[in-house]
């Protein structure tokens, strides 16, 4: 199987790279012939141009020019720090900030003691930097390890194979204490537990990860509590190996397709992908494209997500046929959008329920064995142990066990299966309410009653002219009719006929 190439507008100025786009402010003192910098020292500045014509802006090399270090231009405009395989324009390792970068702003690069990159003024401020790290120069290793070093010592004061983004490269650990590798889009996660190693979605910003696959090193002992762990490395003979740590003995191997081939001299990764699926890949000299050698999850079913969101997907084929559980009618994702938060913070002001429930038939989870469950449950109990919790957002019973899996997540794709005993329950959550029906947040409640007081002094202060106004209207009728009586007999009854100007007469 023959993948494209990384990003082809990286491709398509690799060859000029021996350039670097950044505008390097410090020259540093490792420089080859080509005038490819091979190594920074302290006071080195780079930075990024946001005109900048290239999607890559190298700013160090590795003495065998297969990988540079620079500004990378992530999507359509995020800026990122990258570790990238120069032939394939594939970034091997991403400083992925917290805060992500804008392309189209400047940015710099700095080395004192430790990287750090800090957007253009004060509201940027640091959005990357090496933690807990004093060194004195920087080099990027034949192998794409970038590493920060101290002249008297050997070992690394930092370096990016203890801090991997969503790819291991051939020689790199992956050990309990090293953090997980994240795919790109952040939604995954491969992590590695005493005696096994396990992929994991991520919902919350990590405050939920649910399992869904798991590999257990086949000679480990779990029940022995002296062992070691194990730590995982990718090996240039077409495997990833498992080893106890202090001793190195090998426990487990995950074998790939070139393992019984004895392909040597190819670089090779293992990359944690945006849909959730674990793969290597390798690379030969005279290569043109990342050739696949390994996947961990085989059935396109089997992938939390290869139909989203309240997805159905339907085996058959080799290939994901995707309806909709809320839709019967709808044949391919996005069936609904993504969850960023949970139930439990909702509420309705008149008191109801926020989301709306399905239920289905033929219905199941790849992954059920990793979720927890309740045994000996009914249809209508394993309901009522997902409704009554708001952090539940769905149940699926099997008839034939009785087991009853809870889904203490956002629901993503579940797995048709031809079996009318099996039974899924799930929360659909409403969209949102107009103003008048919803409960108004605490500051909209202020707002309210404010006006509230306002039109109500109003009002008090228009019945108030009003009555006043009435009242002189009283009196000048009374006035009007006194005159009439004055005018009509007595020693003022010639003045009406007279035509006196006097108002205050006038009838």
């Amino acid at each position: 199987m023959r993948l494209d190439k990384g990003d082809p507008a990286i491709a398509g100025v690799v060859a000029a790279l021996c350039v670097a786009s950044a505008v390097m402010v410090a020259v540093v003192d490792g420089a080859k012939g080509d005038g490819r910098v091979t190594q920074l020292s302290n006071g080195f500045t780079a930075r990024h141009s946001p005109d900048a014509p290239a999607p890559f802006e190298p700013v160090l090399y590795a003495a065998n020019g297969a990988f540079a270090f620079g500004f990378l231009r992530v999507g359509a405009a995020s800026l990122d720090l990258a570790v990238v395989h120069l032939a394939s324009s594939f970034p091997v390792w991403r400083a992925t900030p917290a805060r992500v970068g804008d392309w189209s702003r400047p940015a710099t690069l700095t080395f004192d003691t430790g990287l750090v990159l800090a957007g253009a003024d004060d509201a940027a401020g640091v959005l990357w930097q090496t933690l807990n790290a004093i060194g004195d120069t920087v080099v990027l290793l034949n192998s794409s390890n970038l590493v920060v070093r101290r002249f008297a010592e050997t070992r690394p004061a930092w370096q990016s194979f203890d801090n991997p983004s969503d790819t291991l490269v051939l020689d790199q650990n992956l050990t309990v204490s090293s953090p997980p590798l994240i795919s790109g889009n952040r939604r995954f996660a491969l992590r590695l537990a005493k005696t096994y190693m396990s992929l994991h979605m991520e919902f919350y910003g990590g405050r939920a990860t649910p399992m869904y696959w798991q590999h257990t090193a086949l000679e480990a002992q779990p029940e022995n509590a002296t062992q070691p762990p194990v730590y995982g490395c990718l090996d240039g003979r077409g495997f990833f190996g498992l080893y106890l740590q202090g001793s190195g003995e090998k426990v487990d191997v995950l074998s790939f397709d070139t393992f019984v081939q004895n392909l040597t001299g190819a670089f090779r990764r293992m990359t944690l992908e945006d849909d959730g699926n674990l793969r290597a890949y390798y690379w030969t000299d005279d290569a043109k494209a990342w050739t696949a050698d390994y996947k961990a999850i085989t059935a396109p079913c089997e992938l939390p997500t290869s139909c989203g969101a309240y997805g159905l997907c339907v085996p058959g084929g080799g290939e994901a046929k995707c309806q909709c559980l809320t839709n019967s009618t709808a044949t391919s994702p996005p069936c609904s959008a993504e969850e960023t938060t949970d139930l439990c913070g909702d509420g309705d002001s008149d008191g109801g329920q926020v989301f709306d429930e399905v239920r289905l038939k033929r219905v199941s989870v790849a992954y059920k064995e990793r979720l927890p469950f309740e045994a000996n449950a009914t249809a209508e109990q394993c309901e009522q142990a997902c409704a009554g919790n708001c952090s539940c957002w769905g149940a699926v019973h099997s008839g034939a066990s009785g087991y009853c899996y809870l889904l203490d997540f956002p629901v993503e794709t579940m797995v048709y299966e031809a079996d009318d005993r099996k039974v899924g329950y799930f929360k659909v959550r409403r969209p949102p309410r107009s103003s008048t029906r919803r409960g108004m947040s605490p500051g909209a409640k202020a707002v309210t009653a404010a006006l509230s007081l306002i039109l109500a002094s109003l009002a008090v202060a228009g019945a108030y002219v009003g009555h006043r106004l009435w009242q002189r209207r009283q009196r000048r009728r009374r006035a009007g009719g006194m005159e009439q009586e004055l005018t009509s007999s007595g020693p003022y009854k010639d003045l009406k006929s007279m035509g006196s100007s006097n108002s205050s007469f006038k009838s």
